[in-house]
């Protein structure tokens, strides 16, 4: 269930596991639901659990010099949360992760992750495939604020997130946008 969302979402071949492992890999995640506003982790902590977004949206940010909170990434449903990078990397987080909407996430600890691999020895492979697509569509990210305007930034957030972007915040769009929560509502005048 949790490795064919996930795959999914990263359009990778399911076939490369067997029925069994598919099975196995879902024992070692533990579901936690986490409400509205909530912090997956907040700036300074270390990450002990890699959490898998089954239902929800997150938003991940930081402050920026006016001290005002700045989203520079959400993280949907049938992916990882980019604490990941504090849970591998075993370093201070240097942004926020906190849930848009109430949430389903199954989570890992770090001591159970390598009797994971251990047991399903080619996952370790597919992960890191996994984390080279993720990378890029970080580059990405960073590559469109540059290329496109914020009106057609959004449009490309509306075509990625479909109706899941009913559910972030107006304000919060803004600020992955870039812009004013005024500038956003002309912006959706003019399209809707």
């Amino acid at each position: 269930m949790l490795l064919e969302k996930l795959l999914v979402e990263f359009d990778t071949d399911i076939s490369v596991f067997s029925t069994e492992q598919i099975a196995l890999f879902d024992t070692y995640f533990e579901e936690t639901s986490v409400k509205k506003s909530d912090f997956l982790i907040r700036e300074g902590e270390v990450e002990l659990y890699s959490y898998f977004i089954y239902e929800g949206i997150f938003r991940c940010w930081t402050l920026n010099p006016n001290g005002e909170e700045q989203t520079f990434w959400f993280c949907k449903e049938g992916t990882f949360s980019m604490s990941n990078i504090s849970f591998t990397l075993q370093e201070r987080a240097n942004f926020s992760v906190q849930a848009v909407t109430d949430t389903i996430v199954y989570k890992i600890h770090k001591d159970k992750i390598d009797e994971l691999y251990s047991v399903i020895p080619h996952l370790k492979s597919v992960f890191g495939g996994l984390t080279a697509i993720l990378l890029n569509r970080l580059l990405q990210r960073n590559i469109d604020v540059i290329k496109y305007s914020p009106e057609e930034y959004y449009l490309k957030l509306i075509d990625e997130y479909g109706v899941a972007i009913n559910y972030i915040p107006l304000k919060d769009i803004a600020s992955y946008l870039g812009i004013t929560p005024q500038a956003l509502s002309r912006i959706r005048k003019r399209i809707f």
